[in-house]
């Protein structure tokens, strides 16, 4: 668990996010689990709560109710912005993926006291723009995380951002965003001041070990994909490239992952803290 600091230069108070991802919830899912992550965020007291996606493990879970007593818990504890990920819209295991709409789980998202499920929706407060976007099974699972069918899929996006406010997108997968953007200069997403992602489980690299290599080496490179591919970009930590920042996943090998989930207890469960501060054009970070 650690700090990151971004810099703006808009006419905003600073403030904290908390951000996860990958809960990968399932049944008989750790309560430990739940319980160090709301220990974590009453300790640090951050101003919003960020969930970039994959909350289920697999779409066709049926006994929410842990789930959301967990989401109701930290909802009550401040503004908690939700998007969904690959593993919420497709149920099975690994291998044996097929498409599946939980309608009692995205309802069960829309029912809860201060949270707020963003599908190409956004929530503004005090010149803050959360907006979040889900992209299809089909781009996941048929199309693999193919960058024609994210282009395709982004396109058809119809939310408009304020170039005025701050702008925080909410996408699962950070494969392809980047790469869109700076190919593209006049789509809205460029509006974006700072993207959280998750999705890629560090990359298969030990926090303890990626997170000095990001810092050191200014570098976002994993060693492997959940699309398959080798040494993806924007795997872990901070993106230097353009503001933004990819989460490790509260859940590194999940339950779907059979007899790998069960080493699963010895990564860590920590929650990162984001900080936007204000600084003016002329003063220094």
């Amino acid at each position: 668990m650690h700090n990151e600091i971004f810099y703006t230069s808009k006419e905003i108070a600073d403030f904290k996010i908390a951000l996860i991802s990958d809960i990968h919830f399932y049944p008989q899912y750790n309560q430990k689990t739940f319980d160090r992550i709301i220990k974590q965020i009453k300790e640090n007291k951050p101003d919003y709560i960020a969930i970039a996606g994959d909350i289920l493990d697999s779409s066709d879970t049926k006994d929410l109710t842990r789930l959301k007593e967990f989401l109701t818990t930290i909802a009550n504890i401040t503004t908690t912005i939700v998007i969904t990920g690959n593993h919420d819209e497709k149920k099975g295991s690994m291998k044996n993926w097929s498409s599946n709409k939980n309608n009692a789980f995205i309802e069960m998202l829309n029912n809860i006291h201060n949270l707020y499920y963003l599908n190409d929706t956004t929530f503004t407060i005090k010149n803050i723009t959360f907006y979040g976007f889900n992209l299809s099974y089909n781009y996941y699972e048929i199309d693999e995380e193919k960058y024609e069918t994210f282009s395709k899929e982004v396109n058809q996006l119809k939310c408009s951002l304020n170039d005025k406010n701050y702008n925080i997108t909410l996408c699962h997968s950070p494969i392809n965003i980047y790469k869109f953007i700076k190919e593209n200069p006049q789509h809205n997403l460029n509006k974006s001041n700072l993207i959280l992602s998750g999705h890629m489980h560090n990359g298969c690299l030990p926090f303890i070990l990626s997170h000095p290599l990001n810092k050191l080496f200014k570098t976002s490179r994993g060693i492997v994909s959940p699309a398959r591919t080798l040494f993806p970009k924007y795997a872990q930590g901070r993106i230097y490239e353009r503001d933004g920042y990819v989460y490790e996943g509260i859940t590194k090998l999940s339950h779907s992952t059979k007899l790998f989930h069960k080493f699963d207890f010895i990564f860590q469960k920590n929650v990162e803290f984001i900080t936007i501060k204000h600084q003016t054009k002329t003063s220094s970070k």
